[in-house]
């Protein structure tokens, strides 16, 4: 037989020297298999990811592919020469051994009768958890507790069973992950009821609002601790993470008043909510360089406001980070979702707020607001309220008189709103805009006042203090 091989060209192998009409006997391929990458996971195994790599040689002929199997009765093909595989562990298991053979194919369809062969010793990596701390409260926290983690496994997202929060002393409490794969995920704390005093049951809730169980310990009123866990599907809990001594403020009234106006307009609105005989909850989002400003709109600003009958927020066109997008806008475009989903919810809300010139005309506020638009003209253009004139007041809401020269933002009213405040505006440079002057507008559901909104900086229509008096009143007190 010959076995001088000349050269191997398109497939066919030609030889020399080689009596004729005796067929010619393929040499089968060798195979060689090794571990390119190990990850030690302590008691010298392998965790479940493991980078492999193989080659062929064939003495007569050239290698055109590879099979592996796991059982050597399923083969499955590849023309790679490397792979990562990532094994898995049986529920419940802490180790495991995974066979591995792997065998060449030449070009005449020749397979290696003697297989390369791994044992691929495995043992289960434990997973991680943290908490994001961008997103983490620091100091105080109001009504709800919205958290935000990041699980991770060496073994595979996958591999990941539960997450496991526990409150001060109290059980741990289960449920599965939201998600699918690594990320960030955010869950609420919401006490069953916010106005107790000390320790308090608590609805766990997902992002979508879904409520997966209840967790106990919450101390409110106090000092709290939260502790963060996971658990794979072997059964291995990762160290925990903890989020220390932040104290929890609870509700004590049926009103919130939350402040966010850089112009710092607190002793105004105290002042006429006191003098109503108002009892209120506060939260100053501008304080300590806007610290109490939601790390995460959502669920938190939406649970928190459920919490309340009646809501007053007062801003500015102040612009705003938000800390989970980095997105930068006014106060009122991160919480319009929130307002939109308390209002159809039953609540009652007055908003007060002067805006951006040429605010965008596909803000999420036009429709959610009892507005459809604003003005439209170009800058400088501006319309402005006169010293001794008038915001004329309707349905008998009291007319109101600012001391100086101001800016103001008039809008053009949604078609389900009552306009209650026309300005008795100048047009500067060209402004034009609603002829009307709306810079007030109350939206009503089966004739209930759901929503009040003013486009001006209130506290600066304060020369009359007993007509401003008696607008607290209307709304707060007879509207709500």
């Amino acid at each position: 037989m010959c076995n001088k091989l000349l050269y191997n060209l398109l497939g066919l192998s030609i030889f020399f020297g080689c009596d004729k009409g005796k067929e010619l006997v393929n040499l089968n391929p060798e195979t060689n298999m090794t571990m390119e990458s190990i990850n030690l996971s302590g008691g010298d195994r392998l965790n479940s990811l493991v980078e492999v790599k193989w080659w062929g040689t064939d003495p007569d002929g050239y290698i055109v592919g590879y099979e592996f199997s796991f059982d050597q009765l399923t083969w499955y093909k590849t023309i790679e020469q490397d792979s990562l595989f990532r094994f898995s562990i049986t529920e419940g298991s802490d180790t495991t051994d995974i066979d591995l053979w792997l065998r060449s194919v030449d070009n005449r369809e020749a397979k290696d009768d003697t297989p390369a062969y791994l044992k691929i010793p495995l043992k289960n990596t434990p997973p991680k958890v943290e908490f994001v701390k961008d997103l983490s409260p620091t100091d105080s926290v109001f009504n709800v507790l919205t958290i935000a983690w990041e699980a991770s496994d060496l073994d595979g997202f996958s591999s990941v069973r539960s997450i496991e929060l526990k409150l001060n002393e109290s059980d741990w409490f289960s449920f599965s992950p939201r998600i699918s794969t690594k990320g960030i995920e955010i869950a609420s704390i919401a006490p069953e009821n916010p106005e107790v005093t000390g320790p308090a049951n608590s609805a766990v809730l997902s992002e979508s609002g879904e409520e997966m169980g209840v967790i106990g310990g919450l101390k409110i009123g106090e000092l709290n601790s939260l502790y963060i866990r996971v658990k794979d599907l072997a059964g291995s809990i990762s160290l925990e993470d903890t989020l220390s001594q932040f104290y929890f403020k609870g509700k004590t009234n049926d009103l919130l008043v939350i402040g966010t106006s850089s112009d710092n307009p607190n002793a105004f609105y105290k002042s006429n909510l006191d003098l109503i005989n108002a009892k209120y909850d506060f939260i100053d989002m501008v304080s300590n360089n806007r610290g109490n400003l939601p790390k995460i709109w959502n669920p938190y600003f939406e649970l928190l406001l459920d919490q309340y009958e009646k809501v007053l927020v007062y801003c500015k066109d102040d612009i705003v980070t938000n800390t989970q997008t980095k997105q930068e806008d006014i106060f009122l475009e991160f919480a319009a979702g929130s307002i939109e989903a308390y209002v159809n919810n039953g609540g009652k809300i007055w908003v007060v707020s002067s805006l951006p010139n040429l605010h965008s005309p596909s803000s999420a506020l036009f429709g959610i607001l009892p507005m459809d638009s604003l003005s439209s003209s170009p800058l400088p253009s501006q319309a402005r309220l006169p010293s001794d004139s008038l915001a004329v007041g309707s349905f008998d809401y009291p007319s109101l008189t600012s001391n100086a020269l101001i800016t103001i933002d008039p809008f053009f009213a949604s078609s389900d709103a009552e306009v209650i405040y026309s300005a008795q505006l100048t047009k500067s440079l060209g402004w034009y805009g609603p002829e009307d002057g709306c810079i007030g507008a109350r939206r009503k559901v089966s004739e209930a006042t759901s929503m009040v909104f003013m486009s001006v900086d209130l506290h600066k229509l304060d020369k009359n203090p007993t007509a401003i008096q008696e607008l607290f009143n209307t709304i707060i007190n007879q509207e709500f």
